[in-house]
């Protein structure tokens, strides 16, 4: 078993998922179950896990020390395809059409995939539809939960704090299931994450019941869940019920450097359930994404 002292030490070199995330947050999440952490990394390194799938990095941000270039060169030098997403909403660089648009015809010269990460809901009212059918899909978690003040909570912060853990839970998936069924999304990302306060809870309070909504209407909608690399969520029982179900699964390190593509809990999930290359989302073609099927336009 390895140490908490040691543990923690490898929380210090995990990339933060936004500017504001903490490290913390991620590592008490991770901590919730330190044997999951030792499984991950023993025996086997990365390059030794066998899929029969190409390995896709879905969630890659650009930053200032991570430009297009640079994302693209580790691309071919780990033989991973990379997915740029970039944050919509207030405060975020994708605010109206003309800025998706300078975003898509800046990807459109380069071998990876256009993706865009809303945080807010309803987001798709403030782009026209014709420029969204450009992205090859849409990414979107559930970390973001409106207060009834106006405001928002956001889970992923280090200090954020949980008085009431069932009515936390209650509220939390009730807005999992409100993404999940109301916004034109192609991948589920961060599915399970819980506030760093409660995270060593995750086995009781995410019950096989509040599991399975997630995945009914995951399934429901035809959206792919995300194998989060830096949280190491969702864990593998809840993968193995989500497999079992038919849901599709994609692989995301959140990076903005060279971490990008460099997956070890993803593999580790994938071998553990037995995924093949029919469990893993490939994106939709013209037509079929998640922003042109009837049954969200209508």
């Amino acid at each position: 078993m390895i140490k908490r002292r040691q543990y923690i030490s490898h929380l210090a070199d995990l990339f933060t998922r936004r500017d504001f995330l903490k490290r913390a947050a991620i590592g008490a999440t991770a901590l919730s179950s330190i044997s999951d952490y030792a499984s991950a990394n023993s025996e086997k390194s990365s390059e030794q896990f066998k899929v029969d799938f190409p390995i896709v990095d879905y969630h890659v941000h650009l930053s200032g020390g991570f430009n297009i270039e640079r994302a693209v060169e580790l691309s071919k030098k780990r033989g991973i395809k990379f997915g740029i997403v970039e944050h919509h909403g207030p405060g975020y660089k994708i605010v109206n059409d003309e800025a998706l648009e300078k975003y898509i015809e800046m990807l459109d010269n380069y071998p990876v995939y256009k993706g865009l990460q809303p945080v807010y809901p309803n987001w798709s009212k403030a782009f026209s539809k014709k420029l969204l059918y450009r992205l090859d899909y849409i990414l979107m978690d559930a970390l973001t939960l409106p207060e009834k003040d106006g405001n928002w909570l956001r889970i992923w912060r280090a200090d954020t704090k949980v008085e009431d853990k069932e009515a936390f839970m209650k509220r939390y998936v009730d807005f999992n299931l409100q993404v999940l069924s109301s916004e034109p999304i192609d991948i589920f990302a961060w599915p399970t994450f819980l506030p760093a306060c409660i995270a060593d809870q995750y086995d009781v309070l995410w019950t096989d019941e509040l599991m399975q909504k997630i995945i009914d209407v995951a399934l429901k909608k035809d959206i792919a869940i995300e194998i989060n690399e830096p949280a190491r969520v969702p864990k593998i029982k809840f993968i193995q019920m989500a497999k079992k179900a038919g849901a599709k699964f994609a692989f995301g390190t959140d990076s903005r450097n060279d971490k990008a593509g460099k997956f070890k809990y993803c593999l580790q999930m994938a071998e553990q359930a037995g995924l093949t290359k029919k469990d893993m989302f490939v994106p939709k073609p013209e037509g079929k994404k998640a922003i042109q099927r009837k049954n969200i336009d209508s």
